[in-house]
């Protein structure tokens, strides 16, 4: 069998700050002995339901802070 190859964490960081460089909407897949990460774009998330919707409003609207 052949040496395990890791990567460190600073190396994933640059591979993926990378691959947005080149595409922001890119998907990265991280395959491992474990299985597969996949670490999608982040996009607009919508509100479940109409609660989470007024909920999201009503804490725009709070003030931030103490």
């Amino acid at each position: 069998m052949g040496k395990r190859h890791t990567f460190t964490e600073a190396q994933v960081r640059r591979l993926i700050k990378a691959a947005r460089a080149e595409d922001p909407r890119s998907v990265v897949e991280i395959v491992t002995e474990a299985g597969t990460i996949r670490i999608m774009p982040e996009g607009e998330s919508t509100p479940a339901t109409p609660y989470d919707e007024w909920r999201a409003k009503r804490d725009a609207r709070q003030p931030q802070g103490h």
